[in-house]
């Protein structure tokens, strides 16, 4: 049986993202991509090594979103879309409000220096995806052009993964909205010249 590596990595990735790395066992990963032992360890070595896969595929597709809304024709209003669809998913999806770069950074400690690697490499991609936001926003008139571009795309992704732990406990989308209108407004604010 030929196996499908976009399928197998999406359902690796839909895995890891409802139980975490650690809780993940190797007979759960075996169910979820219908997969042998000796199959899962001949294609990736590891867990680890199909883990980092996952990141690596999860972070390439985040930046891709993250791409569209810095070339979108309204950045800002692009913006708002990405963290609505982030945010508010349908119940059934409720473990996908959850970052999971973040969720992984939670067990940074035992999922091993190659996927650490991946994790905080990954993490640093997507603040260059914020940064091109900020960028974009800035040029097209939506933001200040004072906006400091590193210190808002901080701020930013910070805000992101806040708001998507807040969304992971929330019953309905109202509030979730809310918050996300309080970003847009805060993001056109002002910002700290000094620092301390």
């Amino acid at each position: 049986m030929k196996y499908d590596h976009d399928e197998i990595i999406e359902k690796a990735t839909t895995l890891f993202w409802k139980r975490g790395f650690q809780a993940a066992g190797m007979r759960d990963i075996q169910q979820a991509l219908d997969m042998r032992p000796g199959s899962i360890y001949a294609r990736f070595q590891s867990k680890e090594g199909l883990f980092k896969l996952v990141i690596e595929q999860y972070a390439q597709n985040s930046a891709e979103r993250l791409k569209q809304v810095a070339a979108a024709e309204s950045p800002l209003n692009a913006l708002y879309r990405f963290f609505e669809t982030a945010l508010t998913g349908p119940d059934e999806q409720r473990y996908m409000r959850q970052c999971l770069l973040v969720k992984s950074i939670a067990e940074l400690d035992i999922i091993g220096d190659v996927a650490k690697k991946a994790v905080l490499d990954s993490m640093q991609t997507l603040k260059a995806g914020f940064s091109d936001i900020i960028e974009a926003c800035i040029e097209n008139g939506e933001l200040p052009a004072h906006t400091p571009t590193t210190l808002a795309a901080d701020w930013l992704q910070n805000q992101f993964v806040g708001l998507r732990a807040f969304a992971l406990m929330q019953d309905e989308n109202k509030a979730i909205i809310q918050m996300i209108d309080k970003v847009m407004i805060d993001l056109k604010g002002r910002w700290p010249q000094k620092t301390h």
